[in-house]
């Protein structure tokens, strides 16, 4: 399914993505054009999309655009000139589809001025599209994951210079806008009782004795990488080790597991039958689809409709969280390629005691 054919299904006559913030960009936007930028993209039903920018921007939206680039005029707003572009080029809007997820409310009732057709919210169909990867996609999350990999096993070798959490964040942060990349999202880094907190945030304290869970990602080109490791500070009890070499088990069965076709929910349910007696720990859903959002589909959770797809890119995450006590996850990032799984995170995962 591509973005042309839900118009045709739902009798939409143009569907519209902007962008009006420099510090957040329309994902669909991106996806629809490869601009990344302050403008809007116009994709009619039956006419070639194309892009309205501020003159500003027209020279870096002609070179990253897949779509003609237009300048809007001086001195006019943006939805004033797009309805004379469309007069222009004969296309009545009847039916309008938009992301209402991604267009604010203030942006919306401009557009509603100008443009005066019915609305359609096509949120979920651009989802439903960017879920199936294309190979160009899978390949810059490749690359996503193998910078998140080099920088993650960096900091795991010099966990023992870090004093603090905080510390551990910031190197993270640092060595990320050294690869000339963001931070997919803010890292966790959870030592002692703080990892029995799936979303922890790290703290100005002393990194504590036990296990040390560390989430993190990098944005490469717009697309996120998601990994999670867990490794030991100090000395392990025998039953710490039972418990993660139990994890570690699940996890691996889990993944291999995965076939084409078969239900996320039941994956999931698996999950919480290997972990026996501990899986009343397992507080989260078992991973989720990434792309150019943190989150996207597949989704791994009990009451998921979705299904395994070839394409898709999507985390395996269970974990186990005994409330005052510890915590722990292993998350890897992969894609199902040609009804086979292929790992994009390297970083091994036996128990690491520092």
């Amino acid at each position: 399914m591509n973005i042309k054919k839900v118009l045709q299904e739902k009798k939409i006559d143009i569907a519209l993505f902007c962008t009006f913030d420099s510090d957040y960009y329309d994902k669909n936007q991106y996806y629809l054009s490869g601009y990344r930028g302050m403008g809007c993209l116009v994709v009619p039903r039956n006419k070639p999309s194309f892009l309205l920018v501020p003159e500003m921007e027209y020279e870096r939206a002609k070179q990253d655009s897949k779509v003609r680039v237009m300048k809007w005029k001086k001195g006019k707003r943006l939805f004033d000139f797009l309805k004379e572009v469309l007069r222009k080029r004969r296309i009545r809007v009847k039916t309008l589809g938009i992301s209402r997820v991604d267009m604010n409310l203030a942006v919306y009732r401009s557009l509603k001025k100008y443009i005066k057709g019915r609305v359609k919210d096509i949120a979920l169909d651009c989802v439903r599209i960017r879920r199936i990867k294309s190979k160009e996609e899978i390949k810059i999350l490749g690359k996503a994951c193998s910078l998140t990999d080099k920088i993650l096993q960096k900091c795991i070798s010099r966990i023992r210079t870090f004093k603090t959490e905080k510390e551990v964040e910031q190197f993270l942060h640092v060595e990320t806008i050294k690869q000339g990349c963001e931070l997919a999202f803010k890292p966790i880094v959870a030592s002692g009782k703080g990892a029995s907190m799936p979303h922890y945030e790290a703290k100005n304290i002393s990194l504590r004795k036990g296990f040390l869970v560390i989430d993190f990602g990098i944005k490469y080109k717009g697309y996120h990488a998601d990994m999670t490791r867990t490794i030991y500070l100090g000395k392990p009890s025998q039953q710490e080790k039972k418990v993660y070499s139990l994890l570690l088990e699940t996890q691996k069965k889990v993944i291999m597991d995965i076939k084409l076709g078969k239900r996320c929910t039941k994956s999931f349910e698996e999950t919480v039958s290997l972990l026996g007696t501990y899986g009343k720990y397992f507080t989260h859903g078992l991973g989720h689809g990434i792309g150019l959002q943190i989150h996207e589909w597949p989704n791994l959770l009990p009451a998921s409709k979705d299904s395994f797809e070839n394409n898709m890119v999507f985390t395996v995450e269970p974990g186990i969280y005994v409330p005052g006590k510890f915590g722990m996850r292993i998350e890897d990032s992969i894609v199902m390629e040609k009804g086979r799984l292929r790992i994009l995170t390297k970083t091994p995962k036996k128990l690491i005691v520092k």
